[in-house]
């Protein structure tokens, strides 16, 4: 059983549902908490303007959630994520601590109506006014999410890049062979190898962005099943008008509410995003890995740094341990995103009821993606350096780099220098020399040149 704080200022339905969902660990961030209680200022605001509630009730309303923002009452929001799948429970959670605090402010204040009595705030009548959970939550969710990606993911992918970029400098004209099907292949520079990986970022990045444009788009207005029931006309503009200037966001009302209460298209798109970046991820998670292997009987071009002993029994071993890390995060993303689209689909009719744990998942993506590409840029990248001598032996002992003189040589040609190559166990330009067709300094010489000419 959690510890509760010493002074409780939630009420009957946050207590009934710790009764009754007593059900993991997980909690939602104090962020999309914070996403809730912003929404519900917006509200208090424009309910405010619209004189449907009074200057007093709006402003401790206003003030309640400026104090709730500032994180001084966290511990009133214990709710787990496994609950009613509208996330009413913590809707009214934020709504019945908002309400004690906002009558605290109007007691303190000795704020009284007109009949003398203290104007008691309700959490459903006041808090909740022109509001639904229907609407409420599924906007604080792309609120926490388009706020998480400007914040935390989109500035670790750069982070990312900067030091592919910067590596990729420093390792301009180290040329490798390049393998496909893992056997050997062209020759390829080492700068060549993190350009990709650095473009194919840039993409997932591209793809994130755009799948922000889709989250940016908020539910707020529709309230009971997109309706627009029991709110004022225009408010749900009104609303996204004043989180969007507050929350420094592109934010505005979506075009079909009835589409934005039943359906979690934009967050399908999005965790389809973090999908695509943690497959790129992936593949460079394990091509590090494979080329740093050794280091005396793997392929040992790369040089991973030495961060921490890498085994309890074989002394001196050193593990991939950074490249092991962050797989282990791409496949926490690829499960959390096919429990994204399944409980996406699994909506029915007017309203989806699995978003606590769409919204629970997408978080814990952007998070885990976001401290693993951290950490893999400061601990791996960074770090990194190419085994020079390694790789020109290797360099020496490919075949296929005869592939950049094919065309000069002729295929048939190029192929008797491979097979008297493969005969004899020697370099191409060794039975170059022997066929009489070049010295060995020409047949060098001719490589060099080929390879000046590639991408690096």
């Amino acid at each position: 059983m959690d510890e509760l704080p010493s002074k409780i200022l939630w009420g009957k339905q946050t207590r009934l549902s710790l009764q009754y969902f007593a059900i993991g660990t997980h909690k939602f961030s104090a962020d999309f908490i914070y996403a809730l209680v912003a929404i519900k200022r917006a509200c208090a605001q424009v309910n405010g303007e619209l004189k449907r509630l009074s200057t007093t009730q709006s402003q401790a309303i206003i003030q309640a959630c400026d104090q709730v923002l500032s994180g001084q009452y966290n511990e009133q929001f214990p709710l787990r994520v496994w609950q009613t799948g509208s996330g009413t429970q913590t809707n009214m959670n934020v709504n019945e601590v908002l309400a004690s605090v906002a009558n605290q402010i109007i007691h303190q204040a000795g704020a009284e109506n007109r009949n003398g009595d203290k104007q008691d705030l309700h959490p459903n009548d006041h808090i909740n006014l022109s509001q639904s959970s229907n609407d409420v939550f599924p906007t604080a969710m792309r609120i926490v999410v388009a706020q998480w990606s400007e914040q935390k993911l989109l500035p670790a992918i750069a982070t990312l890049q900067q030091q592919l970029q910067l590596k990729r400098g420093q390792f301009s004209h180290q040329y490798t062979v390049a393998r496909t099907h893992l056997m050997d292949a062209i020759p390829i520079g080492s700068g060549a190898l993190l350009a990709a990986f650095d473009s194919q970022l840039e993409a997932a990045k591209n793809a994130v962005h755009s799948s922000l444009q889709y989250v940016h788009r908020l539910a707020i207005g529709g309230t009971a099943v997109g309706s627009g029931a029991n709110a004022p006309q225009r408010f749900g503009e009104m609303v996204s008008h004043k989180l969007a200037e507050r929350l420094q966001l592109p934010l505005q009302q979506d075009d079909n509410l009835y589409a934005a209460v039943s359906g979690e298209d934009a967050m399908i798109r999005y965790s389809g995003a973090l999908k695509q970046l943690a497959s790129v991820l992936l593949k460079m998670a394990n091509d590090f890995r494979l080329l740093g292997s050794g280091p005396r009987c793997g392929l040992n071009e790369w040089q991973l740094p030495a961060n921490e002993p890498g085994s309890s029994i074989m002394p001196g071993k050193v593990n991939p341990t950074q490249c092991e890390a962050l797989s282990m995060v791409c496949f926490q993303v690829f499960g959390n995103e096919l429990t994204v689209s399944l409980a996406a689909a699994n909506g029915q009719l007017q309203l989806n009821a699995c978003r606590p744990v769409i919204i629970h998942n997408v978080m814990e993506s952007i998070t885990l993606l976001t401290d693993a590409m951290s950490s893999f840029a400061e601990n791996a990248v960074a770090g990194l350096s190419v085994n020079t001598k390694q790789m020109q032996r290797n360099m020496q002992q490919n075949l296929s780099v005869i592939t950049l003189l094919a065309e000069q040589l002729g295929y048939d040609t190029a192929t008797q220098i491979v097979r008297k190559a493969q005969q004899d166990n020697t370099s191409l330009a060794v039975a170059a020399k022997v066929l009489g067709l070049y010295s060995e300094a020409e047949f060098e010489q001719l490589i060099a040149e080929k390879l000046n000419r590639l991408g690096d």
